[in-house]
């Protein structure tokens, strides 16, 4: 049950984590050992559906288990958050067969990490309706070419999911913008630095985008549904976010 799965949780946190947090004190890496324990517990599969080998937690079960892991530093959660959090949703709410295939496998292992790349420094990260980064098709791929800002967890990302605009006129503004799997590294996807923020710096970085190619078979969900895709799993993120900081509160 997931009294069961918290209280093993909590018992790990306590056990192994917290005792360790001055190994993660200056970096965002966390030790192999760890992550081997992890993936042991299932935790890089928090959100992800049972029939794919997750644990399936609601969004309930997800923030009440942040809070237990932020019981020590939240640099262990965020090695988990990007692979329970959008990118995998993403790919479990509207990826096609063979893109569940391929990413969601290594999500669950922990092999890869992923992030999630909309927000842009001369618009509003608020309103993603105005997004400048543009996608044009060209044959079997999209030619994407663009500016992004403050995303998390980019270096060393496995893959991204990319949003961009590829409608020219849409009937409501939030049509506007597409989603794409973007692999990495991939030529044309440039990490220009880690913008620093008031505790420093923990890869959320700015990231230059110059004839990115992708393929076409790589946009997840259908024209226009990137807004859409960003509403699905930006909610609950949200609520995630808010239990992590009580955790460290506490």
């Amino acid at each position: 049950s997931f009294n069961i799965l918290l209280d093993t949780i909590s018992r790990f946190v306590r056990e192994t984590l917290i005792p360790r947090e001055t190994e993660v004190t200056d970096t965002d890496e966390i030790p192999a050992d760890i992550v081997a324990q992890m993936r042991t517990m299932g935790l890089f599969g928090l959100t992800i559906p049972e029939e794919y080998g997750g644990l399936g937690f609601t969004t309930e079960e997800e923030v009440l288990a942040s809070m237990a892991l932020c019981y020590a530093s939240p640099v262990f959660r965020s090695r988990i958050g990007t692979n329970t959090g959008i990118g995998a949703q993403g790919i479990v709410i509207d990826g096609t067969p063979e893109q569940k295939k391929q990413w969601l496998q290594p999500l669950l292992d922990g092999e890869i990490r992923s992030c999630f790349s909309m927000t842009e420094p001369e618009v509003s990260g608020a309103d993603p309706t105005g997004l400048r980064t543009r996608a044009v098709r060209e044959g079997d791929e999209y030619v994407i070419n663009g500016h992004k800002w403050f995303i998390s967890g980019a270096r060393g990302a496995g893959f991204a999911l990319l949003v961009a605009r590829t409608e020219e006129d849409p009937e409501i503004p939030q049509a506007a913008n597409s989603c794409f799997i973007v692999d990495l590294p991939s030529e044309g996807w440039n990490v220009v630095r880690d913008v620093q923020t008031m505790s420093g710096s923990h890869n959320h970085c700015e990231i230059l985008i110059e004839d990115l190619r992708v393929p076409n078979a790589n946009m997840l969900g259908g024209p226009g549904q990137g807004h859409l895709l960003g509403q699905y799993r930006l909610g609950p993120a949200r609520l995630a976010h808010c239990m992590r900081w009580i955790g460290q509160a506490e």
